[in-house]
């Protein structure tokens, strides 16, 4: 082969690895153990609840920046099982970035499993009778964690997935609220949390939704407690929210060719807190966090596709540690 025509195929073939290669570490499944944790209890109505805190260590020289974490539905059973071994509610991708970034997430535990997002749900009842107030609790585990110097009041931040998204709209949307930027995943805002809405602007958020969720559809649904805005609503009110005026969007790279997925990122401009909303739009992207970490295949089955062009938990934090909560 003449050496011209050599080097020409050496310069193809190199071409085409650096398509099929993540062209750095953080674009391939870590699976280094995630930041250790310890399970709390606080009382609240005079009930003890309990969550679990990861990280705790990164706030003890000085406050740290806290991202709280809501998980999702869990059937009764499951709940009282978790209650022997909180650990089992973290997140390890989370975990491994608040590691490495030096954050501390903080995941508090839904009574028997279900958060109070709406009057009247079974699981969010005490053996008495009263309502478990989740939005108390969760900002008590904020507040509690604050006085203790070890969170940065500033730089409090909120996740959630599943029913924990619907649970952090919520949040987002009481008044005095403690969060500077959210992000929440596979799951959508309810109408009657948008129209009474007392959010005070500006409440950064990022969004990271499938097409194909078949468990809170990514156009909304109508459920027996009320109706389940669509992504677009959502993100059309804290566009009205934060004051946006204009929009942009591009592709993400198609890390997992054979995952049947692509991200679209749509960021919303001239908005009160400049990039204060994001949409990650996850097209052909079933009920889950996407992320370079494999899925089972029973869960896949249940969830549908799972995309591995972006890991959620790294999406996350770069997101939210731009902003800072002024008093």
């Amino acid at each position: 082969m003449p050496e011209m025509a050599k080097r020409r195929s050496l310069q193809v073939l190199a071409a085409f690895l650096a398509v099929l290669v993540p062209s750095s570490c953080a674009e391939r499944f870590d699976s280094s153990p995630a930041a250790a944790g310890e399970v709390r209890t606080l009382r609240h109505q005079g009930v003890e609840r309990r969550y679990y805190l990861q990280n705790g260590e990164a706030g003890v020289a000085a406050p740290a920046p806290l991202v709280v974490s809501l998980h999702g539905y869990r059937s009764r059973e499951k709940a009282l099982a978790e209650r022997e071994d909180l650990g089992r509610i973290g997140w390890d991708a989370l975990g491994r970035v608040a590691g490495r970034e030096r954050f501390i997430v903080a995941y508090p535990h839904a009574w028997l499993g279900k958060w109070n997002l709406f009057d009247g749900l079974d699981n969010t009842t005490f053996e008495d009778g009263r309502k478990a107030d989740d939005i108390g609790f969760i900002f008590a585990v904020v507040s509690h964690l604050v006085e203790e110097g070890l969170a940065d009041p500033e730089r409090v931040y909120l996740t959630g997935f599943s029913d924990g998204a619907i649970m952090s709209y919520r949040l987002l949307c009481t008044a005095g609220m403690p969060f500077a930027a959210a992000a929440s995943g596979a799951g959508t805002m309810f109408e009657g949390h948008r129209d009474s809405c007392a959010a005070e602007a500006p409440v950064p958020i990022m969004v990271i939704a499938g097409t194909f969720d078949a468990v809170l559809p990514y156009d909304g649904w109508i459920f027996p407690m009320g109706r389940e805005l669509s992504i677009p609503e959502t993100m059309e009110h804290f566009r009205r929210l934060n004051g946006c005026t204009g929009q942009e969007g591009a592709l993400r790279y198609d890390r997992d060719g054979w995952d049947d997925s692509r991200v679209l990122e749509m960021r919303w401009t001239g908005c009160t807190v400049e990039g204060a909303v994001k949409l990650l739009k996850v097209k052909g992207g079933g009920h889950n966090w996407p992320s370079y970490e494999p899925l089972s295949s029973e869960w896949r089955k249940w969830a549908g596709a799972h995309n591995r062009d972006i890991e959620s938990a790294e999406e996350i934090w770069k997101f939210v540690r731009r902003f800072r909560k002024k008093g």
